[in-house]
Formats: structure tokens, C-alpha cells, sequence
């Protein structure tokens, strides 16, 4: 049977596991056990900072009917990304934190067509992003992995039978993976401020489409959790 080459592209925003080729022919596998705890130790979130985001946003909205008038508009949003990163950019100096924020606003429009008659619904997600720079936050600085065994520093040769050279069928090397507490972002309150601009007019003195300037203030707190002595 043919392998399947598709490159399985089915859009899923979740991390999926990394897929194998094949499977090595395992001889043998021993495991040991290492006591490396540390008494009094303990785990808890450190509230890494506390921002305020402004976002600033222009949107069109077409409504599905001609609209005499808006009776009222509910709005909440929601954070579909908001990933934390240590700046190691030169200039930035430490304590700097890059903000990546992807969100929507959900909006509920209530509107009447006519003069009397029923109240018509109308829901619309508005979508915003915007990157942020975050100075003097309580970062700590990420730990990073060497993950090639053949470089510099972790390869590891010996000499062949003549004493002259490298032996190139025997070699090994060290790795090393460092796994890091990411900083998690939690939203703690929004506030937003809208201008609304009528247009497309019928004539009959209907709107069928609304051009919005929103102002979007995100109140986030970032988090990471760490290891402390409580004695």
C-alpha cells in the first residue's frame, strides 16, 4: 500500500503530535531512579504584570435589512491569542515583554425597519490584533535547550585504530531540553468606546451599513508560575 503523502492540511488550530517516519529496532532499555526533590519546595503563580492594551479599530458593518434605527447594540470580547515573550532584542534591555493579542468583539444589533413593527437581531464578530511592548515586567529570562549533539559543544569523538584521525563509526553526544513556565496572559476587564457612522440611505431614509471607530482597552495580567523555598 502506497504512504500517504497529502500533506494533511485540515486547518486545526490545535498543536498536534509530531508525526514519525519509522521506528527504530529497540535492543534494550534500562531506566534508574534519582530522588531530586527538594523539601520545602513550592509551586505558585507570580503575577509577572498587570497592562492596560489599547486597541484601536475601523470596521464596516452591513445589516441584513434597510434599518430606520439602532435600538441597542450589546457587545463582549474575547481573547483568541495572547501569547507573552521575553524581548531579547538588543536596545530593549531586560524586563521587556512582546505582547501578541488576537481578539474579537462579538456584537448584538437590535434595529427596526419601520416606524412599528418587530425589533429585527443581527449578531457580527468584529475582529482586532495588535502587538505591544511590555517594559519593566518581573520576567525571568527563558533557559534555552541545545538540542544538536554533532555541534561544538556537545559532540563527542574519539581517535580511530591508526591514532591519526577521528573514528567515524563511533561518536555520541549530549543534549540537553530545558522546559520553560510560559507567561499566560489573563483578562481581567474591557472597556469600549464607540463611534458609529450611518450610511447608505435609501429613499426612504433607511441605512443599510454602519462604519464604527472603536476604542478597545484590554486590562490583562500576566502570570508564570514558580518554584520557591518556604523555609
Amino acid at each position: 500500500m502506497r504512504k500517504n503523502t497529502g500533506c494533511g492540511c485540515n486547518g486545526h488550530d490545535k498543536c498536534p503530535p509530531l508525526p514519525h517516519c519509522d521506528f527504530a529496532r529497540v535492543k534494550t532499555t534500562d531506566c534508574f531512579f534519582e530522588d531530586i526533590t527538594h523539601q520545602g519546595d513550592v509551586e505558585k503563580d507570580v503575577i509577572v504584570g498587570d497592562v492596560l492594551v489599547q486597541a484601536l479599530v475601523e470596521a464596516d458593518i452591513k445589516l441584513p435589512k434597510p434599518a430606520r434605527e439602532i435600538k441597542q447594540i450589546r457587545k463582549n470580547v474575547s481573547l483568541k491569542q495572547c501569547e507573552a515573550i521575553p524581548s531579547s532584542f538588543g536596545f530593549e534591555g531586560t524586563g521587556v515583554v512582546k505582547l501578541f493579542i488576537t481578539g474579537v468583539v462579538h456584537k448584538n444589533i437590535q434595529f427596526v425597519e419601520a416606524c412599528s413593527g418587530f425589533v429585527r437581531d443581527f449578531s457580527v464578530d468584529v475582529p482586532f490584533s495588535c502587538n505591544v511592548r511590555v517594559p519593566n515586567a518581573d520576567v525571568v529570562n527563558f533557559v534555552t535547550s541545545n538540542k544538536n549533539a554533532f555541534d561544538d559543544v556537545g559532540e563527542i569523538r574519539f581517535i580511530d585504530k591508526t591514532g591519526h584521525e577521528g573514528d567515524r563509526c563511533r561518536f555520541g553526544g549530549q543534549t540537553s531540553e530545558f522546559f520553560n513556565e510560559p507567561i499566560r496572559c489573563k483578562l481581567r476587564s474591557t472597556e469600549i468606546s464607540e463611534f458609529d457612522l450611518l450610511k447608505d440611505f435609501d429613499r426612504f431614509g433607511r441605512f443599510n451599513r454602519m462604519t464604527e471607530k472603536l476604542e478597545i482597552l484590554l486590562a490583562i495580567r500576566l502570570l508564570q508560575t514558580r518554584r520557591f523555598d518556604v523555609c
